[in-house]
């Protein structure tokens, strides 16, 4: 395969994640009559039409799904080539694409990448975020990671660390209502509750306690969402009180915009894997990233 050819395979896979002419014109950085004059030459080349476009509508073709499809799997094999020859003397280099739950990304995803990125310059890194990780796994990600054990058949998952769920409130809240000093309290309160995505069905059963006693506490929202940032939000503010996990609010406890409720108990321990396809974990910039992650997420609340 020629240069040209590897290079229409990555023009025509940045022209289709963006969507349109002009957004790929842009992620590409050229005009739009430039990429309309390329593709129509890789058409040309092919002998067929890639991309059924009109003032309203920009799609594949049949041959274009195809193409774009291959050229996804052509490409990483390529960067994996070039990566598994250079890795024994050379940094870690080409494309390394994550999934993550939104919450865990921002708060401490993001910021790793930027410390990773920085170590690791010929690397280009893609960070995806979808609500609790909820990722349908393909060969588009090299590492998704996840809270609680995945059912991904024939992936590779590895465990990196644990995390619990804590109470927690803002002293602002607690200053108005007074400090719980006993699982039973709980329910008095004015108290925040996650739903589940599709089903809206409320996660309102909260597991405290400790090595010997375990209390499943139900509690009656006085506000509910299926996002866990907005929970997150609403603790801050004064809302009431949060059954979170550690790892999203650890920094907002150190510096006192939260506080724990009943700090001798924990909440239910939930576990964070690395799930990869069985072709990826091989791979200089996953063994990297991940043995980077390991020690950076122990110090950002997980155990």
């Amino acid at each position: 395969m020629s240069y040209d050819e590897t290079g229409d395979l990555r023009f025509f896979i940045s022209l289709v994640d963006a969507g349109s002419l002009s957004a790929g014109a842009r992620s590409l950085g050229t005009s739009p009559a430039a990429v309309s004059r390329r593709l129509a030459r890789l058409e040309m080349r092919l002998g067929s039409t890639l991309v059924i476009r009109n003032t309203r509508h920009f799609g594949l073709s049949e041959t274009g799904r195809l193409y774009y499809e291959r050229a996804l799997t052509i490409v990483a094999d390529i960067d994996q080539l070039e990566e598994e020859i250079s890795s024994s003397t050379n940094a870690p280099r080409g494309t390394l694409s994550i999934g993550a739950p939104v919450e865990l990304g921002r708060r401490q995803i993001a910021p790793f990448i930027e410390a990773f990125s920085a170590k690791h310059p010929r690397l280009m890194i893609n960070l995806a975020l979808a609500p609790e990780g909820n990722y349908d796994f393909n060969d588009y990600l090299d590492v998704v990671l996840r809270l609680g054990l995945p059912e991904t058949p024939g992936a590779v998952v590895t465990r990196l660390a644990s995390t619990m769920r804590v109470l927690c409130a803002s002293p602002a809240y607690i200053a108005r209502h007074s400090m719980p000093t006993h699982p039973r309290d709980i329910p008095k309160h004015d108290c925040l509750c996650l739903r589940k995505n599709k089903t809206m069905a409320l996660l309102n059963k909260w597991v405290i306690g400790n090595e010997t006693e375990t209390d499943v506490v139900m509690v009656e929202p006085r506000l509910s969402t299926t996002n866990a940032e907005i929970i997150h939000d609403w603790a801050l503010s004064g809302q009431g009180i949060a059954y979170k996990l550690l790892c999203d609010v650890y920094q907002d406890l150190e510096e006192g915009k939260l506080v724990r409720i009943l700090p001798d108990l924990q909440g239910e321990k939930i576990d964070l894997y690395a799930v990869l396809p069985t072709r990826q974990h091989t791979r200089a910039s996953v063994k990297a990233f991940l043995s980077d992650l390991r020690p950076y997420i122990r110090t950002a609340g997980f155990l």
